[in-house]
């Protein structure tokens, strides 16, 4: 491990600009001892490690990693730190991709799978909630489309936990997964809300065993496309005087109604 103890170093200077900018050199920023663990879990293949004497404590963690770590100062951990309580780590991943990888992947009738679309969910702090839900329910696939957010946006990982790393997730065009999901024979369920003639109430529905559940943006909701495509479109029942939830509050209610059918005799 070598020490760096100017702000000025060219290295430091990389690792702000991949901070800045997303997709440069096809590097990205992952700060906590948590969110690193799981990056490396998910086979992610680190290119270097910062870390903070005075903070971090976990050598074993990057015993393996040891040539591509650098010491930093305090002082300068927290200028590049976006948060507080991070361990005293930051280090810098390769992208793995995820386009166009859908095609490859086919999936057995004879299990019930539960795949999960997001359509162009746009903030980070709600698409990391989402797949942090998604593992909590061990959910099979995700599947991403018109994405209007950097992948490995800090925030994402963050909010993720770092199960963004560990997930099976893919990143598609809406054509490409609809005729994927038509090959395999997965029944389509959108989410809509209470106005959408179509809609049926949530705990007034059976799900079939192979589904994908489409949840769309924060503004605008799930895209016509899918509308018109669902086998049937869903919605939460709602007793106030608001028409909606936050949508990873309401991936929450729609998963877990979905396991608990799975789950139990209804």
């Amino acid at each position: 491990m070598k020490k760096i103890c100017s702000i000025q170093n060219t290295k430091i200077k990389d690792l702000i600009k991949i901070y800045q900018q997303k997709n440069y050199m096809n590097i990205f920023f992952v700060e906590g001892i948590k969110e690193f663990e799981m990056a490396i879990k998910g086979d992610f293949l680190p290119k270097r490690i910062f870390i903070c004497e005075k903070i971090f404590h976990k050598y074993n963690m990057i015993e393996p990693f040891y040539s591509i770590t650098f010491i930093i100062s305090m002082k300068i951990f927290k200028k590049l730190a976006y948060r507080e309580n991070s361990g005293g780590i930051i280090a810098l991943f390769k992208e793995k991709k995820y386009v166009n990888q859908l095609k490859n992947i086919k999936i057995s009738n004879k299990n019930s799978s539960l795949i999960l679309i997001l359509d162009g969910v746009e903030k980070p702090g709600n698409i990391g909630a989402m797949l942090r839900i998604a593992d909590a329910a061990n959910i099979h696939m995700i599947i991403l489309c018109n994405m209007k957010t950097y992948v490995y946006n800090s925030n994402i990982i963050r909010c993720s936990l770092g199960s963004i790393f560990t997930r099976n997730i893919f990143m598609e065009k809406i054509e490409s997964i609809m005729y994927w999901l038509q090959k395999n024979k997965i029944k389509i369920i959108a989410t809509g809300f209470d106005k959408h003639k179509k809609a049926i109430n949530l705990y007034h529905t059976q799900f079939p065993h192979n589904i994908a559940i489409v949840f769309g943006s924060e503004s605008k909701g799930v895209s016509n496309i899918w509308l018109k495509k669902a086998n049937k479109i869903i919605t939460i029942p709602m007793f106030g005087n608001i028409d909606s939830l936050n949508v990873s509050n309401a991936m929450s209610i729609i998963i877990y109604e979905i396991l608990r059918q799975r789950n139990y005799d209804i």
